[in-house]
């Protein structure tokens, strides 16, 4: 009997630390990580986003269900926090810089969201190749030693790369097929095509506005140069693209803004859209390019390829009875195409934040782990989405936005592998665009430059005010001058505003790497 006792102890003692690792408290080990502590309290991970915090209360169930996934293998949870899109720049910069916000993982851009002025800012956390290795590994094996080094700042990694996933977020003008062929322009391919187009559509549809231009339509000056010349710009610096070089010359700094014709040459051209109507009388009024475009109001929107072949196309023949919506992309007339920066949608670590280690794993788990993965990007199955027999997405039966729909805007990590194709994606039109793409896109340039210091950001944002005054007025062409006193009038305040001088210290950035 006592034999028997001691060996029913001698077994519970040596399956104790097993039990104890299956669910009974201690740290467990993941293959993939160091081991974790599952007798503490799970570590709350806030990620960073931008959008309008949802209302509806679905985005929580999907958290949630995600929390059960962290929970169980890393001890963690999820929450995310929002950055309206109502001034979201200036927001966005404003948060991180605050010393009293609880942020971990924040998504980032380089061309978009000031991801280096941020760095320069002290708002990143400073990281090691090892530390990722370590704490984000299956991140870590998928990103190659080059994209790396695009990440670096000063010999440390600020940011995880969206390397992944292909996007194409160039710019062009989204028109009417049907309408352009009754004018007898079989497709837009120049800008004096679409002035023909916006002709006919002044003389022939008097109750639709040619262009009904709102919100940041700087984008459309850059597109005009970048369709004129072989300009390559630099988006880190300014979302204007004053600073790049041509794509024969890529060492030497030179841009269209300051020197050359093709500047005058668009600001004619811009008067001259102004004086036959292309816009509203009254720019100020002007309403949701989008949501006018898809109820015929106007005859073009402007936005770029992921926009056209995702909603607005499909949007729109649902919407107007025999349309045809079509892309003309801006850089297509010189062949003048960039293929979107790996930091366009990166994810960085807040160097405020007091996890930054579970902060990695929490994200590892999100960009890899397909369960994960499908919630983040698309909510759950049979609520968000359905799959399809031909294996494609598509919402369920009775799904209603308003009350179902999702916002968590995982934009900072997607991975073709994982994606599901949209079945409502007009994905004939958009392969059609590949082919055009493809035969002319080269890789963009300026990854591995980090052209930003604090000395040039004071007289950045002293440019960028200059940018913000002249370009909407010359794109509206509604300045008093004539077109070459207006653009020789933007020069001269970019002259005294800096530009010479930034430009000196950007060819010293770009010279020693």
């Amino acid at each position: 009997m006592k034999k028997r006792l001691f060996s029913m102890v001698l077994v519970i003692v040596l399956l104790l630390p097993i039990l104890c690792s299956c669910g009974m408290g201690g740290s467990r080990e993941n293959s993939l990580y160091p081991a974790v502590n599952f007798m503490e309290k799970p570590v709350t991970i806030t990620y960073m986003t931008i959008g309008d915090k949802p209302t509806n209360g679905r985005t929580e169930e999907v958290v949630e269900r995600i929390n059960k996934i962290l929970e169980k293998e890393i001890n963690a949870r999820l929450d995310i926090f929002y950055v309206s899109w109502t001034d979201y720049l200036e927001n966005y910069n404003r948060t991180l810089s605050e010393e009293t916000v609880n942020i971990d993982l924040v998504g980032t851009g380089t061309d978009w969201l000031d991801a280096w002025k941020n760095v320069v800012n002290g708002n990143f956390l400073p990281m090691t190749e090892e530390m990722i290795r370590t704490y984000c590994p299956r991140t870590y094996a998928n990103v190659s030693s080059s994209q790396w080094e695009a990440c670096k700042y000063n010999g440390n990694i600020y940011f995880i790369p969206e390397n992944e996933y292909e996007q194409w977020t160039n710019h062009g003008f989204i028109y009417r097929g049907d309408i352009a062929g009754q004018a007898g322009i079989n497709s837009v391919e120049t800008w004096e095509d679409l002035t023909n187009y916006f002709l006919y559509v002044r003389e022939n549809y008097p109750d639709m506005i040619p262009w009904d231009a709102s919100g940041d339509i700087s984008v459309v000056a850059l597109g005009y140069l970048m369709s004129k010349t072989k300009y390559v710009p630099i988006y880190e610096i300014t979302t204007y693209g004053i600073w790049g070089a041509y794509n024969n010359d890529l060492g030497t700094l030179r841009s269209p803004f300051y020197k050359g014709e093709e500047l005058v040459e668009f600001a004619r051209l811009m008067r001259e859209w102004n004086q036959i109507g292309v816009f509203r009388s009254d720019n100020s009024v002007a309403g949701d390019n989008t949501e006018e475009f898809l109820q015929g109001i106007t005859s073009v929107d402007q936005h770029h390829t992921q926009k056209y072949y995702t909603e607005t196309k499909p949007s729109l023949e649902l919407s107007q009875v025999g349309a045809d919506a079509k892309f003309f992309w801006f850089g297509k007339e010189s062949g003048n195409l960039l293929r979107t920066s790996i930091l366009h949608g990166a994810m960085a670590v807040s160097a405020r934040s007091k996890n930054p280690e579970k902060a990695l794993m929490v994200y590892d788990y999100l960009r890899n782990d397909e369960t994960c993965y499908r919630l983040i990007r698309y909510g759950i199955e049979g609520t968000q989405y359905e799959i399809n027999d031909e294996g494609m997405l598509e919402k369920p039966s009775g799904y209603n936005p308003d009350k179902d729909s999702i916002t968590t805007n995982f934009w900072w990590g997607r991975r073709d592998a994982l994606e599901i194709q949209d079945s409502g994606a007009a994905w004939e039109d958009y392969n059609e665009l590949l082919k055009e793409y493809e035969q002319v896109a080269m890789d963009y340039p300026w990854d591995q430059y980090p052209f930003a210091t604090a000395d040039i950001s004071e007289r950045v944002d002293r440019i960028n005010e200059v940018c913000a005054k002249y370009i909407p007025e010359i794109i509206y062409g509604n300045y008093r001058m004539s077109p070459e006193e207006e653009v020789a009038a933007f020069r001269e305040d970019l002259r005294l505003a800096g530009y010479e001088l930034v430009t000196k210290e950007l060819q010293k950035i770009l010279d020693s790497h």
